[in-house]
Parts: structure tokens; C-alpha cells; sequence
């Protein structure tokens, strides 16, 4: 009976994931749940946009060298960083504005985070920067216990910051950035993060994870590349994995 009752579990969790879509490219960077429906893929040369759950995807930018590999929301104000760009947009992604903050000598961004205010960046060359202005200036900075790194998914969930240095884990920040701790992952691997009403989310190689009160829970197995949960909605996320097939949950 309890065997049962654990198949009849695993399977209900299995058929609760859903394949919906599948993107043109496995050049895959971000991905971002707009408050009015819409899923936005950032790839190598633009962003796509998907109004019906991820089942189907149109340009929303094409460019050659527009390399999205971060896109945050702050307000109505749409945000994309990534190789030599970052830019930003207040009509939902149909118009486009390059920025040249002060204080990042370099706009090669591989890793971008966003809180109302605060940004934090990683650039290729030059490290880690700081932004208490919404993007204007920057600092650079050297955060005390997090480990230098070329690329990085980064994500605030409330007050709190994580970042993921490839192969390297997870590390989290209480005081905006200054210092990181270690947090204890299933996986060094971690290609994306998430923040959701149903709780905080990664991605790697080896999963979707949740993190619970308990630890740590895989909901799918599979290498996830981009990640993102829908705003205001319990549980509910989109992901793309490494052969550019996009899943549901629930």
C-alpha cells in the first residue's frame, strides 16, 4: 500500500509538468513572466515573445549582437543585458533604448539583477558592480565570500540577493551586495534562478529544484537553462531545457 501510494505520488507530480513548445535556437540566456501573460526567451540575437504559455514564439527584437542574456522587470521599465548591450524599454519590449551608465568602464554583462533601486552586475572583464541609483552609476566592487566568476545567474528574492558563479553553487547576500555565504545546493551546476509566490527556484544540469523548509526538492529532471515563474501565481513556472523544449508546472 505504501508503495502505492509513493508511485501514484511520483507519477502525479510527473504528469503535472508539461511540454508545451519548443524554441528555433539552443542559444539559450533568459527567461521572464511579464505581470500581463506575456514570456519573454532572451537568446544571441534578440528576445522572443510568447502570448499563449510558452506554445508559441514570434520576434519581439531581432539584432544581430543584441545578446540578451539577462532580462529584468523594475516597475514598467523592461531591462536587457548581455554581450556589449544593455538596454531598456517602457512600452513592453516594442521600442528599445541603449544605456551608458557611468562607472562600468565595459558592457560585456554576463549577470544581471534587479530590485527596485538596486542593480548588480557582473562584467567579463572588470568583476562585480554595484548601482543604488536604478542603473545610472555603478561602482565596482569586490563582495567579500563570493567567488569571482565569467558568468552568473543572479536573482533578489525580497531583501535577500543570490548568485550563482558557474560551477561554483550558490552564494546569497542579506546586506545589498557587500558580503555572500555559501548557501548548500544539490548541484554545483546552477544555469538559472527564480522567485515566484510559491517560493525560490533553480535550474541546472541536473534538475528544477525548490527550496523548502526542509531542503531542497526536485521537481524535473533535465538540464534547465533558463528559468522564470510567473509573477503573483503559486507554483507556476516556464523552463527551457538543453534541447530548446519548453516545459510547464503545473
Amino acid at each position: 500500500m505504501k508503495g502505492l501510494f509513493l508511485s501514484t505520488l511520483f507519477w502525479g507530480w510527473v504528469l503535472a509538468q508539461s511540454l508545451v513548445g519548443q524554441v528555433a535556437t539552443r542559444d539559450v540566456h533568459a527567461l521572464l513572466w511579464l505581470p500581463d501573460g506575456r514570456i519573454l526567451f532572451g537568446h544571441h540575437d534578440g528576445i522572443q515573445v510568447s502570448s499563449d504559455g510558452g506554445r508559441s514564439w514570434q520576434d519581439l527584437v531581432r539584432r544581430t549582437g543584441f545578446d540578451a542574456m539577462s532580462l529584468a522587470l523594475e516597475g514598467d521599465r523592461l531591462l536587457a543585458a548581455g554581450h556589449w548591450v544593455l538596454a531598456e524599454s517602457r512600452d513592453g519590449g516594442r521600442g528599445w533604448r541603449n544605456l551608458r551608465p557611468q562607472g562600468l568602464p565595459a558592457l560585456d554583462l554576463h549577470g544581471y539583477a534587479v530590485r527596485p533601486g538596486l542593480h548588480f552586475a557582473l562584467e567579463a572583464t572588470y568583476g562585480y558592480a554595484l548601482s543604488r541609483d536604478g542603473g545610472k552609476r555603478f561602482t565596482l566592487v569586490a563582495p567579500k565570500g563570493l567567488p569571482k566568476a565569467g558568468m552568473a545567474a543572479m536573482a533578489f528574492v525580497d531583501n535577500i540577493l543570490y548568485v550563482a558563479p558557474m560551477g561554483k553553487g550558490l552564494y546569497q547576500s542579506q546586506d545589498e551586495g557587500k558580503s555572500f555565504s555559501p548557501v548548500t545546493t544539490p548541484e554545483a551546476e546552477v544555469y538559472a534562478l527564480a522567485a515566484g509566490a510559491g517560493g525560490f527556484y533553480l535550474g541546472g544540469k541536473g534538475g528544477l529544484w525548490q527550496r523548502t523548509a526542509v531542503g531542497w526538492k526536485r521537481l524535473w529532471a533535465g538540464t534547465v537553462l533558463a528559468l522564470a515563474a510567473r509573477p503573483q501565481s503559486p507554483s507556476r513556472l516556464v523552463w527551457i531545457d538543453e534541447k530548446g523544449r519548453v516545459w510547464t508546472l503545473p
